[in-house]
């Protein structure tokens, strides 16, 4: 079993917001970023925004973001992805 909580706001996509999150499975803990379908979107949109999880989620390479899972039981839909990085840029 696993869950998930939303933390603060990243910015926004193509389909709507993208919050940093925390993944839970038993007692692991993973930082993810969750991308959100805005309330509202249409049909299309919908389809589109199911369509890009289904192809992140075929993808298993290092160098690709992995997705950990759809969640369409609540709206807004989102899906989450694994690995939140935050980058810090070295400037010489």
């Amino acid at each position: 079993m696993f869950f998930y909580s939303l933390g603060a706001s990243l910015g926004s996509g193509q389909f709507g917001a993208v919050y940093r999150g925390v993944w839970r499975r038993g007692q692991e803990e993973v930082a993810v970023a969750v991308k959100t379908l805005k309330e509202g979107a249409s049909e299309e949109d919908r389809v589109k925004f199911l369509q890009e999880a289904a192809i992140m989620g075929q993808f298993k390479h290092t160098n690709v973001v992995t997705m950990y899972g759809v969640i369409k039981e609540e709206e807004p839909v989102k899906f989450v992805l694994a690995s939140l990085v935050v980058a810090t840029y070295l400037c010489l």
